[in-house]
C-alpha cells in the first residue's frame, strides 16, 4: 500500500485492503457486508476485464458455486457485485466504469487463449 500511496504526491486518501474473490459469491457479499459497511455512498466504482482460461482446457473450472469459471467470475461475479452496491453508488450519484481487455481480440497476446472461438457450423 505505501507503494501506490507514494505514486500519488499530496493525496489524503485512506487505503483499506480487503479481498473480494468474484469467483465466490459468498465472498462478494463478505465484502460489501464487512469492507462497505461503514460507506453511506460510493463515488465510482470500476470493473475491470475478469479472467480469460484457455479454451483448449479439457477440464471446465468451475466457481465455489458451480457454474463455469469464465462466466461465473466475468459476468455472474461482477453482477451480482454491483447488485448490492448499486445503492451506495446511486445515494450521491457515483458512477460505474466498465473496461474491457484485449481478450477477445486472437491477434493480441491476452487474446491467444488456446483455440479460437467459431460459431461452428451452424447446422
Amino acid at each position: 500500500m505505501e507503494e501506490v500511496l507514494n505514486e500519488i504526491p499530496d493525496t489524503n486518501i485512506e487505503l483499506t485492503p480487503a479481498e473480494c474473490d468474484l469467483a465466490n459469491l459468498v465472498s462478494i457479499k463478505n465484502f460489501v457486508s464487512t469492507t462497505l459497511k461503514e460507506e453511506n455512498s460510493l463515488d465510482v466504482v470500476c470493473y475491470n476485464a475478469g479472467i480469460a482460461c484457455n479454451t483448449a482446457a479439457s477440464e471446465c473450472l468451475r466457481t465455489k458455486e458451480g457454474f463455469e469459471l469464465t462466466v461465473g467470475t466475468n459476468h455472474f461475479g461482477h453482477f451480482y457485485l454491483n447488485q448490492l452496491i448499486l445503492p451506495k453508488i446511486k445515494q450521491n450519484t457515483g458512477r460505474i466504469v466498465v473496461t474491457a481487455s484485449s481478450v477477445h481480440d486472437p491477434d493480441s497476446p491476452g487474446g491467444a487463449q488456446g483455440s479460437k472461438a467459431t460459431l461452428g457450423t451452424l447446422e
